[in-house]
């Protein structure tokens, strides 16, 4: 069992909110990838995780052909005898999975799914804090002011900070860094540096909300 990896994976679940289903496909295309950098091609290569486990496995599959003569290219072929040597049942016309093993590619492999899983918990992190405040676009939530940018004010709303605008401040109103401020999320967009807030405190349905708060039915 490979223990070090399970307990990593369980972390960034609960600290990242990015599910283990996620980052073991992520791994798979990695070592995909690292199969196609090493052999030069990986169209009939398979990579299987265990889930309960974290080892994983890699197979050439490659199809069974009846003599040396016969094979074209020994990394999608290989002949009835060497097949039988891993599959007694192997027949001509069939396909044989032959387990990938290589010091080489291992070392490679690591290299690469550290550098692929890296990315993806970035986008993925990135994905779940969009959705996340996506789903309270047009509500109101507190934040803490963390500086002033020109007119504009960084606000953090806890995992991610919004920009406050000039044009959606109260004029008169004066903030410190620190502050609790409770603001109102007017949109959220995704970009390429990840998700982009934008909120306001003098949007009308920000006094509104405010009030509701305020007021027991």
């Amino acid at each position: 069992m490979n223990k070090e990896l399970m307990e990593a994976l369980d972390i960034l679940e609960k600290e990242k909110e990015i599910s283990k289903e996620t980052l073991f496909e992520a791994i798979e295309n990695s070592l995909l990838t690292a199969c196609k950098n090493h052999f030069g091609k990986a169209d009939n290569v398979r990579v299987e995780i265990d889930r309960e486990t974290a080892d994983y496995h890699v197979y050439s599959d490659r199809e069974v052909v009846k003599t040396e003569e016969d094979v074209e290219d020994p990394v999608l072929q290989i002949t009835l005898d060497a097949a039988k040597e891993i599959d007694p049942k192997a027949k001509v016309g069939k396909i044989v999975s032959i387990p990938v093993e290589s010091k080489d590619f291992g070392r490679i492999a690591a290299t690469n799914a550290k550098n692929v899983i890296t990315q993806k918990i970035r986008e993925e992190e990135r994905n779940v804090i969009y959705q996340q405040y996506f789903d309270k676009s047009r509500q109101v939530v507190t934040g803490v002011v963390q500086r002033r940018m020109g007119g504009n004010i960084s606000v953090n709303l806890g995992r991610i900070d919004a920009m406050l605008t000039e044009a959606e401040q109260v004029p008169g109103e004066h903030f410190r860094t620190n502050d609790r401020i409770k603001v109102y999320i007017l949109d959220v967009k995704q970009t390429d540096r990840g998700p982009r807030i934008n909120v306001s405190r003098s949007h009308p349905e920000l006094v509104k909300k405010l009030f509701e708060e305020e007021v027991t039915e």
